[in-house]
């Protein structure tokens, strides 16, 4: 499946804290340091999330594979004990696996910010990047600002993996991943693209 599909189809029907660990949290980019990474594997997943408060008083994320409508939003909160305010509004989101050089880790990298969107996209959209997604990194920090007036810049450079052992190292951490039954689809499934979905 080419990179963006999962990507792309979400995108065209929009259109009309800290990272550590598993994850790469877009709250965690900073000014100051520049977060590098490179997308991993040939898929991507995308689609539309609705954060709720769960009866633990902990938040939630619905996630769903299409724009839910009102009433799927209400037939979820049902299955899942959850009771709604009549505010909630999904939003879309995307991810990628990607490894990530500032934690030398494989992480997965989860985003809704218009910010995150639009340069990632464009970029992929490329016709020679496209090709070769592999050879490129992103770099990404802000403006240094917070809450609503902090902007992403993205920028896409020539990718360390173009080295073979930097390759091969990254290759070799990501099999690990997903040999281990890692699925970014998991997160529409169980919520855990590390955990293997049971069916």
């Amino acid at each position: 499946m080419p990179l963006l599909t999962a990507v792309n189809t979400v995108h065209k029907t929009r259109k009309a804290a800290s990272s550590g660990g598993s994850y790469l949290n877009p709250s965690s980019i900073e000014a100051d340091e520049p977060t590098r990474f490179t997308l991993l594997g040939d898929e991507s997943c995308a689609g539309y999330e609705c954060w709720v408060t769960a009866p633990d008083g902990k938040r939630k994320a619905l996630k769903f594979s299409e724009e839910p409508t009102r009433e799927d939003l209400e037939q979820r909160a049902v299955d899942e004990d959850i009771t709604l305010k009549g505010d909630e509004k999904p939003k879309p989101f995307y991810a990628f696996f990607i490894w990530n050089y500032n934690e030398n880790a494989v992480q997965v990298f989860q985003f809704s910010q218009q910010g995150l969107i639009d340069p990632i996209i464009q970029n992929l959209s490329d016709e020679e990047i496209s090709a070769e997604p592999w050879a490129y990194d992103f770099k990404a920090t802000t403006n240094g600002l917070s809450g609503l007036d902090k902007r992403y810049v993205v920028t896409c450079v020539p990718g360390k993996r173009r080295t073979k052992q930097v390759n091969a190292q990254i290759e070799a951490a990501f099999s690990e991943v997903t040999e281990k039954g890692a699925c970014l689809s998991n997160l529409l499934v169980n919520g855990d693209p590390f955990k293997a979905a049971n069916f």
